[in-house]
């Protein structure tokens, strides 16, 4: 089912593409299970939507600092790491499209513009009308659920793309009370559950989560 909140005025909705950077291709990571495999073209279909309909599309890079990363060791630390904090060329940022740094975990109290490194995220989106955010992106349980959450408490309509955001596995078997054949790399929850939950808790109390077509149908 399409979210009411699309139907509200297309004009004041953002496509926010959350931290989907080199990182998540580095062999330490194509090696993990990962939830929702057609992330990645159902991504690029709202990318062409978007950009065909002049709509606004914002990118956010999660950058690693010393406060998560003492030792350096952070894909996503670009001290140590240059290229993983880079977009995947799929969702390379075209001309004009507002692109933030996040050195938190919420995109909606932690990432400011690249160009000024002072504008909040808020400030962008309020200074070009927009109402609604439409999120996809990496990952579910993690960055893409906290920007939902504080999207909603800053007063914005949200939307999440349960289609067009992954995680992976993830739980301490030993405390989990999981059943035999739920465990995955070690893990008490597969990739595919951790995902499901995440947009579980998400929707219809912080959020809408939709698929990929809901959202194209009403461009």
């Amino acid at each position: 089912m399409a979210s009411a909140y699309l139907a509200s005025g297309l004009p004041q909705t953002a496509l926010i593409v959350i931290d989907v950077q080199q990182a998540f291709i580095d062999p330490s990571f194509l090696k993990r299970e990962r939830s929702t495999p057609n992330m990645k073209p159902n991504i690029i279909a709202l990318l062409a939507a978007f950009r065909a309909k002049r709509l606004l599309v914002i990118h956010i890079h999660h950058i690693d600092t010393a406060k998560f990363d003492p030792k350096g060791e952070s894909l996503w630390n670009e001290s140590t790491h240059p290229e993983g904090v880079l977009p995947q060329d799929y969702v390379a940022p075209e001309a004009g499209e507002p692109v933030l740094r996040k050195y938190d975990r919420s995109s909606g109290f932690g990432a400011h513009l690249v160009a000024d490194g002072a504008t909040g995220l808020k400030d962008v989106l309020d200074a070009q009308g927009i109402k609604t955010l439409i999120l996809v992106g990496q990952s579910s349980a993690h960055c893409v659920s906290s920007t939902a959450r504080s999207g909603f408490d800053l007063g914005f309509s949200v939307v999440v793309v349960g289609d067009a955001c992954a995680t992976y596995a993830a739980g301490i078997p030993d405390f989990s009370g999981a059943v035999q054949g739920d465990s995955k790399e070690g893990k008490a929850w597969s990739a595919e559950t951790v995902h499901g939950v995440a947009m579980a808790h998400l929707d219809g109390d912080l959020a809408d989560v939709v698929g990929t077509d809901d959202v194209l149908k009403c461009l």
